[in-house]
């Protein structure tokens, strides 16, 4: 069928067919439109760019068991590339930044999954969220997309998750003067299970592991969802890099939510106080209250996230917690502490808004006279080196002082159809007496057809 009606308040398809019980499907046309306006006075910046982009989505299920997604868009900058690469799509597509005048981008999305009710299994790419709060500690939107097989398990009181993921490892590229030269990119996978328990309906405890491994094809043993990832790292020949979490939700009030997560990465026991770099260790902790929604359409978050000197690096580079040298969880280096808060007001169903602060202190590895690196843990793309000091300290190194403070509105004034402003206001302290105060403003109208 195709009876689309631009200014219908119902879901809005270009094309559908329903066929209860055997096949559903649903196509939809997507077009966007940005502006980005960008003004650093520190950095001699003032520039514009404008980005368009269109493309198309067609989802459905079949037999009511299977379901099926598959999305892409394409899209043009017009003016600055460096504003552009404000906008996280744009900063790591290959295809963008291939050439200094490129002005295409591109990007795709899908996935096949299946539900059978206690078991749902998925394969396929898509933008991929774990963990409690806004900033999430362990998978987050801060890197590209990748490919993944997932299996979830739920039963009463008791959930299992797993998946394995294709990321991107480090890249090189090797020149030829026949062919042009290729990108050489190293493999790399991660590979990720969690167990919880729904100790009473108001608290739920977890507990998993997470897998870094590569430079070699897909390894069969880390697919095995129901292993130890830590002894199979063992018997692997401790070539790879795995890490252990623990996570807490509690449920105290109707509408109050606390939530922590301890990602160890590393940690010797008897160690611990003593200032040995491997106890490697990241906390999150957070809080998020509905309470008020009665009185006030309005909902307030805070969090804070310690990340220990050297936690999510590794000795082997390839064998770090990036995906395209991008931290997988979201985007703080180790060394570094943050305190996040937001609050979130609904005006009416058309019309919401948000404003959020961020403050993030970071101990940077000092860069000496001799342009050689002081290494005190506090890069997440390079890890503990032989020569390096066995002790550290949290916070020390060239202390950065990150603020940024954020403010959305999107308003919706025919269903399926936005218009989104958000303004962000930076003041950062740098190494090196740098101090960086920025301005950006993205203006985005977005349909779906």
């Amino acid at each position: 069928k195709g009876d689309y009606s631009f200014f219908s308040e119902k879901q809005k398809y270009l094309f559908y067919h329903f066929n209860p019980g055997k096949a559903n499907i649903f196509i939809n046309l997507l077009a966007e439109g940005e502006i980005i306006y960008r003004d650093n006075s520190n950095l001699n910046i003032n520039s514009g760019t404008t980005l368009g982009a269109y493309g198309g989505e067609i989802r459905g299920t079949i037999l009511n068991k299977f379901g099926f997604f598959i999305r892409g868009y394409q899209g043009q900058v017009f003016g600055s590339r460096e504003t552009a690469r404000l906008k996280k799509e744009v900063n790591y597509n290959f295809k963008y930044n291939l050439a200094p005048d490129e002005g295409y981008f591109d990007e795709t999305s899908g996935y096949l999954s299946a539900d059978f009710d206690m078991l749902k299994l998925k394969f396929g790419r898509d933008r991929l969220l774990i963990g409690y709060g806004e900033v999430k500690p362990f998978v987050a939107d801060n890197s590209p997309m990748f490919d993944y097989l997932s299996l979830n398990i739920k039963y009463e009181f008791l959930n299992f998750s797993f998946f394995h993921g294709k990321l991107l490892g480090n890249s090189t590229f090797i020149n030829d003067s026949i062919t042009g030269g290729t990108n050489v990119v190293d493999e790399k996978y991660l590979g990720y299970h969690r167990l919880s328990f729904d100790i009473t309906p108001s608290v739920t405890l977890g507990a998993g592991e997470l897998i870094i491994y590569g430079n070699r094809g897909i390894d069969l043993s880390y697919l095995n969802p129901f292993t130890f990832y830590k002894s199979v790292e063992h018997s692997n020949q401790d070539r790879d890099n795995s890490m252990l979490f623990f996570d807490l939700n509690i449920k105290p009030l109707a509408g109050v939510k606390l939530f922590t997560s301890l990602f160890i990465d590393d940690i010797s026991f008897g160690k611990i106080g003593s200032g040995w770099y491997g106890n490697q260790t990241l906390l999150h902790a957070g809080i998020f209250s509905t309470n008020l929604y009665m009185i006030v359409p309005m909902d307030i978050n805070v969090e804070y996230s310690r990340v220990e000197p050297y936690t999510l690096t590794h000795r082997l580079h390839g064998n770090n917690y990036t995906n395209n040298g991008y931290n997988i969880g979201a985007n703080l280096q180790p060394n570094s502490e943050l305190f996040f808060s937001q609050i979130n007001y609904r005006f009416n169903h058309r019309l919401r808004c948000s404003a959020s602060f961020l403050f993030t202190i970071h101990g940077a590895n000092p860069v000496n006279d001799d342009g050689s690196i002081e290494n005190i843990g506090g890069n997440i793309n390079l890890g503990h080196r032989v020569s390096d000091s066995e002790s550290v300290e949290f916070l020390t190194g060239d202390k950065e002082y990150l603020r940024e403070f954020s403010f959305f509105i999107i308003y919706e004034p025919v269903n399926q159809v936005d218009f989104t402003i958000n303004i962000n206001f930076l003041n950062n302290s740098l190494q090196n007496s740098i101090t960086n105060k920025e301005t950006q403003f993205y203006f985005l109208i977005s349909a779906r057809i």
